[in-house]
């Protein structure tokens, strides 16, 4: 009868405790150990990355390109039609003072037309040479870092790096 009665306080006491404690985690009061070792790496392997670049480039073109002339030298009689003409609608448009003034600007402007009236036009070609830029697309594999895997307890690990590693540190914590 004491072997049961102990029995049931030994239960009794443990179910309070963890009730107290909250159960079978870790509490503030546990035992926390860190441990660090550190593996050899048994190989290394890069990995790549696809980066593009945009490489640009001149190209240029010759055209040719139509250019309107004037042939042959001023009219004069065209200039002297036109001073006539410009001349009297001068004259009919300006009032007062001004009508010496518009007769001579009508003059004017009637002579610069009357040259050009009957001037024969040529049109000629000229080479033009155009240049732009055009792009074109590089796309190369790179280098963007490495994976180093490594066998600890009979798993294997792996760990990414920007250099091929030795070793992996490892770090196992127990707590009790």
């Amino acid at each position: 009868m004491k072997k049961v009665f102990i029995s049931i306080s030994l239960v009794l006491s443990t179910s309070i405790l963890m009730a107290q404690s909250g159960g079978y985690g870790t509490s503030p009061s546990d035992t926390i150990i860190s441990d660090i070792e550190y593996v050899s790496v048994t190989r290394s392997e890069p990995i790549y990355s696809t980066v593009s670049k945009k490489i640009p480039h001149e190209v240029c073109e010759d055209q040719q390109v139509a250019v309107q002339e004037q042939g042959g030298n001023s009219n004069v009689v065209g200039g002297l039609v036109g001073a006539a003409l410009g001349g009297v609608l001068g004259h009919q448009l300006g009032g007062g003072s001004g009508k010496v003034a518009t007769t001579i600007g009508g003059a004017a402007i009637g002579t610069m037309l009357g040259q050009n009236a009957d001037r024969p036009t040529q049109t000629n070609y000229q080479t033009v040479r155009r240049c732009y830029t055009q792009y074109d697309m590089q796309t190369d594999n790179v280098i963007t870092g490495y994976m180093n895997y490594a066998k600890y307890r009979g798993r294997d690990i792996a760990k990414t790096s920007s250099q091929p590693l030795k070793e992996i540190k490892v770090t196992n914590s127990f707590s009790f």
